[in-house]
């Protein structure tokens, strides 16, 4: 009897023992949440984290922070990030463990006791942002509404914005990229850090879009790496070179093009032969933000006498007969045009990155200031009669009253530019700039998420216009930008 009294005795315990321990581990994973929520980057950096980017949710969030006491000037209202636990499956939807609103932030408890079942529905995506309940089980639990996931194994920020330098053409924060609009296309090759080009027009001098009459393929290689901890991130190479090639437009001429119709017609044009294109970044080992760069730009062949077609190239009339054949040159032909050709261009700069607040990087400048060079030659156009029909042809060589455009003011050798970037939760970016005494402006929004632009360009003329210059260019293109 006494051993039946015994074994009954240490049943109960060992069952109390059982309870304790399973209590025990509950207690600890929820002490483990708990510990999620005060932040720290051992533990948080392998959850689901995302940005918000719905301007409705945003302003919700934000009046909730700041409606229970938060100060407002730790608050942001484009600084939205949620903290999720992870789900076991697809079709599961998030548990929200934490949101932040700049630096301020809110616990699981702090949540619940805050934001409204409704509003906590739509972040975890229970509830479909535009009002639907979810239908089966096997249904995706999807987040309908705006936002951009956070990459894992990495510490969490106050702002997860990255320290990008190039936020639309050339991000340093992923591997893959492809951006394509009417301006650009380009490709970045993997982690190698090579970038692949297509440009259309010469913005370093003013003459953007076809305005130029050039496009240009570069490649450009990262050749040194940047091994500061505090800059790398946003500048992982010290030196980047690009090396490519120029080529003649035919595109913009009077209606060569009735897609673009509205758009001015050009008169510049680039020389036969082709360009050589080369460039390179180089930044100060000691203080990476500032540094030096160069651009050149020098065609491969003299104009010398070239055959051409007369509809691919822009052209000026000759109509007072000022450029003439000199008498000494044989050839017995009038010239009845002139045609302007885009030969050297070149800059050399000095620039600084500059980020209002590194802990919050979502506010970025450049500056580049230095000189430009840029050279426009003339060249005579006559038509040659021959056995097989009339050929046309263009010189420079005995020729008399062509004209040559190079620096002559120091405005003209100016190159100054300054650009900025928002990288918070609507990226935009513009920048202006004055050289050749030409003024770019350049501005970039989003349109719709995180892929889909609207990019505009306008150029003026700040001195008296040369007879090939457009006094005011405008144009805007959609672009496509994808990243991995």
């Amino acid at each position: 009897m006494k051993k039946i009294v015994n074994f009954i005795i240490f049943s109960a315990v060992l069952v109390m023992l059982t309870n304790f321990e399973a209590k025990t581990q509950i207690l600890d994973r929820q002490g483990v949440i708990d510990s999620l929520t005060t932040m720290d980057p051992q533990i948080v950096q392998y959850f689901p984290r995302w940005k918000v980017c719905e301007p409705d949710l945003l302003v919700q969030i934000y009046q909730s922070f700041l409606y229970h006491g938060y100060p407002e000037s730790n608050l942001s209202r484009e600084d939205i990030q949620i903290l999720a636990a992870p789900r076991e499956f697809d079709y599961d939807p998030f548990e929200i463990l934490m949101i932040n609103c700049g630096s301020e932030s809110m616990n699981a408890t702090e949540i619940e006791a805050t934001f409204s079942d409704v509003l906590v529905g739509f972040l975890a995506g229970n509830l479909f942002y535009s009002g639907m309940l979810r239908g089966e089980p096997n249904d995706f639990a999807r987040r309908d509404y705006c936002f951009t996931d956070l990459p894992t194994q990495a510490p969490i920020t106050p702002s997860q914005a990255d320290i990008i330098t190039d936020y639309l053409d050339r991000p340093t924060n992923v591997d893959h990229a492809f951006t394509l609009s009417l301006f650009e296309q380009g490709m970045k090759i993997g982690e190698t850090g090579f970038w692949l080009r297509s440009i259309m027009g010469t913005d370093q001098v003013g003459y953007h879009f076809w305005s130029a009459g050039e496009s240009k393929i570069l490649l450009q290689r990262p050749l040194y790496i940047n091994t500061d901890r505090e800059t790398s991130k946003g500048i992982p190479y010290l030196i980047n070179a690009h090396l490519g090639g120029g080529y003649r437009l035919s595109s913009g001429l009077a209606n060569n093009n009735s897609l673009l119709s509205w758009v001015a017609d050009r008169t510049l044009n680039a020389g036969p032969g082709g360009k050589l294109v080369f460039g390179t970044d180089v930044h100060a080992w000691f203080h990476p933000a500032f540094g030096i760069g160069l651009n050149v730009e020098l065609p491969m062949q003299d104009i010398g006498t070239q055959t051409i077609d007369f509809g691919s190239y822009g052209k000026m009339e000759n109509f007072d007969r000022a450029v003439q054949f000199d008498p000494s040159d044989p050839r017995p032909y009038d010239i009845t045009h002139t045609v302007p050709l885009l030969r050297a261009t070149g800059q050399f700069t000095a620039f600084y990155h500059w980020w209002l607040d590194k802990k919050n990087p979502e506010n970025y400048f450049r500056f580049d200031f230095g000189i430009n060079y840029t050279e426009v030659r003339e060249a005579a156009l006559y038509i040659e009669p021959t056995e097989i029909g009339p050929i046309t042809k263009i010189t420079n060589e005995g020729v008399d009253g062509l004209m040559t455009y190079k620096p002559n003011d120091v405005a003209d050798w100016m190159f100054f530019k300054v650009s900025y970037r928002s990288q918070a939760a609507f990226p935009f970016g513009a920048s202006i700039q004055m050289s050749n005494q030409v003024f770019l402006a350049r501005i970039f929004i989003p349109l719709f998420g995180d892929w889909f632009y609207l990019e505009g360009k306008y150029s003026t003329i700040m001195r008296d216009p040369r007879p090939f210059e457009i006094q005011n260019f405008f144009m805007f293109s959609p672009v496509i930008r994808l990243t991995i």
